[in-house]
């Protein structure tokens, strides 16, 4: 194409008329395609051989690349062009020219390049757009560990690249997530492209960090080799406004944020209050007493009062956006501030809001408060250990009268804790969840079947780890608060019972160990037969476990024991042979159950009194009319020896120790159908 040459003045700077060049001119146009008003030799020698087509025609099968990279007006660094000799590479620069004409002028120029060399600058290219992407970018290889992170990654999570590669991604996901990551990865490895909206990655600081996930295949000659993954913080507005993510991050019964989010805002939260040099507050607070009103007006009524009481919090902290829902009856507030000042103000609001009563159904009623105080970074740098700082101060102001708060400090978290410390914390273990009922299964000896169970109390507290029934049981016991906890025991073996039921299993009895200070009480049956209609149970299916200590007053003990047994609870006498009972109470008892104390059992291979004693009992019981269950069987000789002596039933080690619920579900229970 042979075109007169009027621009020569524009084209002199950068060596323009270079012979290793193909220099163009386009005049872009408004409404038409753009123009060719100058090309060299080199360039009308390589795309055309004659001078009559239009510039879509000039360019032939390289137009539709050409004209998406002029529409950009931008640089097209390796555009590549396919001929009839084969693969040839081309590299595109474009600029405009000074105003020479009403419409503007863009230089076009190509140069030829080794096919070496288009490689080379598209991994540049690529390796540009992961480097100096303004998202954060990670890249997996095919097993999930990280090879690559762009700088983004740091600003985000705080991790140097050095310190990520070589480490799974998975470890970053927080545990909520983990799986659903895991299953969107594997699809990713089949050439895949997923989107997670919202995941929850742990920050370098411990905090939790929310962003979305976009996860992109890496897919060469039909073969996946790794994964893109590009990471971007949500906004809070993104949070408050979308329902998925109000429903993941809100408290479904109060609509106050939930422990997800106090993770989310903490780390926010701590962040400042680090670069303000200023200190972040977490102020805990538990309902006193709230049990006495689920028990008295029921579990419905129980969640009104929370969302009262919720509802009360927001409107006295209504400056403070950070009001959150810990568990059950607990609630937790985040302050900032410089001093104690201002924790101070919102603690003493709160107590004096919560001097007005509720109304519910008419009535009034009055809740108060106890609340714990503890310092970021003070007392911990990880919302975990605050919330559990805060707890013990919450707890102490629970033991010493409630309705008040106190701040955390380091003799509440002794060492060696002494026992009004671990008192405080046994007189809170309901309200945080701290106790379980694990179940010991009882073995028939002739069928080695499991016909019943031993309900056990189990506490593991915060602080002080797995404590022994041996040391929290006469705790409780001596404090007074053994019948409060006893109740509750009632009341999870029923709601197991039910549950039991409910899954059709087939019908099993339940043992309760009773107290002796519960057993005395005078309100003891009435919330035992309540608890098993209240759960549509059967009598029969619960036997109440009493020591030999409850016999001690024959008149009160006997009217109490026909009472049950009328009813039809099964009736035992738990540690024979250890108290100070007269053998002539079992006559006058409706005792349908005798069980052997372990200290009789764990000597009988080698010692003669110990089996002599064992065999009396069983003697004994049998001419009564009544069962024996031995406890503490450890070895197939003990078993075998109670066997002979014609005991009915063993439980110890050599069968099962106590376990969780659903492991008695797997191993111990048969459907009916």
């Amino acid at each position: 194409m042979n075109i007169e040459e009027p621009f020569d003045h524009l084209l002199q700077e950068g060596n323009s008329h270079s012979t290793e060049k193909m220099i163009m001119i386009l005049e872009i146009l408004p409404t038409q395609q753009p123009k060719i008003v100058y090309a060299n030799e080199n360039s009308t020698s390589f795309f055309s051989t004659t001078d009559t087509q239009s510039t879509e025609q000039f360019f032939g099968a390289y137009w539709p690349a050409l004209n998406e990279a002029i529409s950009k007006l931008s640089s097209f660094p390796d555009l590549q062009f396919i001929t009839g000799k084969g693969k040839q590479a081309l590299q595109l620069l474009m600029k405009f020219l000074p105003a020479a004409s009403v419409h503007p002028l863009l230089l076009l120029e190509f140069r030829q390049i080794s096919e070496q060399t288009s490689d080379i600058l598209w991994k540049e290219k690529y390796h540009a757009l992961l480097a100096y992407n303004t998202d954060a970018l990670v890249t997996l290889n095919t097993e999930g560990t990280i090879t690559f992170c762009n700088p983004m990654v740091h600003r985000l999570l705080n991790y140097l690249p050095d310190e990520l590669i070589g480490k799974p991604f998975y470890e970053l996901v927080e545990e909520t997530d983990q799986k659903s990551f895991s299953q969107l990865w594997s699809y990713t490895k089949h050439g895949k492209t997923f989107e997670f909206p919202h995941m929850e990655l742990t920050h370098k600081k411990g905090h939790t960090l929310l962003v979305s996930l976009k996860i992109l295949p890496v897919i060469v000659k039909g073969q996946y080799i790794e994964t893109h993954m590009i990471l971007r913080e949500l906004p809070d507005y993104v949070i408050n406004n979308s329902k998925m993510y109000y429903q993941s991050y809100h408290d479904y019964l109060t609509g106050l944020w939930n422990t997800r989010m106090l993770k989310v805002h903490f780390g926010q939260d701590s962040i400042q209050a680090e670069d303000e040099n200023g200190k972040l507050q977490v102020i805990h607070l538990g309902i006193d007493r709230f049990k006495v009103i689920v028990e008295s007006l029921g579990y419905n009524a129980g969640n009104q009062f929370l969302v009262m009481v919720a509802e009360r919090l927001k409107s006295t902290c209504a400056s403070i956006d950070k009001v959150y829902r810990n568990t059950g009856d607990e609630f937790i507030i985040l302050v900032h501030e410089h001093k104690k000042v201002e924790s101070t103000k919102v603690c003493k609001k709160i107590l004096s809001a919560f001097k007005k009563p509720f109304i519910f159904e008419g009535q009034e009623y009055y809740l108060s408060m106890s609340i714990g105080v503890s310092t970021f970074p003070t007392h911990g740098e990880t919302i975990e250990e605050l919330v559990e700082k805060s707890r013990q101060a919450m707890c102490v102001v629970k033991n010493l009268g409630r309705a008040n708060y106190r701040y955390y400090a380091e003799e509440m978290d002794l060492v060696s804790p002494n026992e009004a410390l671990m008192e405080s914390h046994l007189r809170c273990a309901i309200e945080f969840d701290e106790l379980s009922v694990f179940f010991q299964p009882q073995v028939e000896l002739e069928t080695g079947k499991s016909v019943s169970f031993e309900a056990l109390l189990r506490w593991n507290n915060r602080k002080f780890g797995q404590v022994s029934p041996a040391k929290f049981i006469p705790l409780a016991e001596s404090s007074g608060i053994i019948s409060e906890i006893g109740d509750w025991v009632i009341d999870q073996v029923c709601q197991r019972l039910k549950e039991w039921q409910d899954k059709q299993y087939q019908p099993v009895k339940v043992a309760i160990n009773i107290s002796p200070s519960q057993f005395k009480s005078e309100s003891f049956s009435r919330n035992l037969l309540e608890a098993v209609n209240r759960y549509s149970l059967q009598p029969s299916c619960i036997e109440i476990e009493i020591t030999e200590t409850a016999l001690m007053k024959p008149e009160d003990t006997l009217k109490a024991l026909r009472q049950l047994k009328e009813i039809g609870f099964t009736i035992s006498i738990d540690d024979f042979g250890t108290g100070y009972s007269s053998l002539s109470y079992l006559k006058k008892y409706p005792i349908d159950i005798i069980k052997i104390d372990r200290s009789f059992i764990q000597d009988i291979e080698t010692d003669k009194r110990d089996e002599a004693i064992a065999k009396t009992i069983i003697n004994l019981a049998h001419s009564l009319g009544m069962k024996v269950i031995a406890e503490g069987i450890e070895t197939d000789t003990q078993a075998q020896m109670m066997k002979d002596s014609k005991c009915h039933i063993v439980q110890g080690f050599l069968y099962s120790q106590a376990v969780p619920a659903k492991i008695i579900e797997q191993k111990y229970l048969k459907k009916l159908y």
